[in-house]
């Protein structure tokens, strides 16, 4: 009697194995090189890591508060500070425009600062000689700022106090400071340009 021999014939999958042959299956499917992330993810990622602060709001709000009791203890009886992912909302009423300088001069000061809104308000407006002339400089320079494609204008903070214009804020690079400081010292009526910018 002769045995013949079935060759490529094939075994039943058995329950076990097809458990663990959808496993892999399942996890390999999970499974994807960096380099093949999609777009759209990437994207996503890009954005969350822009918006993610270096330093954490309270920390920032604590840095602000602790350089204005260095500089007067009134300043934190009289002002208020808001943090939101690294922008900085100044509000309340400053005693003259000094205090209001100093506030928003130190607040930039503060690690982890993107970006100062400044909402305080003068109390004392006496000590101004022409509010007008001060609030057409400052438009001004807003302009050319906003117009000249190597500033980020939104780094920079400007207050104009008897014509005498104090740039605050954080520059990306030398050149883009320069510049800022040009478009100020350029401008008609400009008495002094001080320049309080970190870099």
């Amino acid at each position: 009697m002769t045995s013949a021999t079935i060759i490529g014939q094939r075994r039943p999958v058995t329950g076990p194995l097809l458990l663990l042959l959808a496993g892999m299956g399942a996890l390999l499917a999970g499974c994807q090189s960096p380099g093949r992330e999609s777009p759209e993810l990437a994207r996503q990622r890009a954005e969350a890591a822009a918006e993610a602060p270096a330093v954490p709001d309270g920390q920032i709000d604590e840095q602000i508060h602790r350089l204005w009791k260095e500089k007067s203890p009134e300043m934190n009886s009289r002002l208020n500070v808001t943090v939101d992912r690294g922008e900085v909302l100044l509000t309340g009423n400053a005693r003259d425009p000094d205090m209001r300088v100093d506030a928003v001069r130190l607040a930039w000061q503060a690690d982890g600062v993107r970006k100062v809104l400044n909402e305080i308000k003068i109390a004392d407006e006496s000590s101004l000689s022409d509010s007008a002339t001060d609030a057409w400089i400052n438009t001004k320079l807003w302009a050319a700022l906003l117009l000249d494609g190597q500033v980020r204008s939104s780094n920079y903070s400007i207050e104009t106090v008897n014509q005498v214009v104090y740039i605050m804020g954080v520059a990306r690079s030398g050149v883009e400071l320069e510049a800022v400081l040009q478009h100020a010292r350029e401008l008609p009526r400009v008495r002094q340009v001080v320049n309080y910018v970190r870099r």
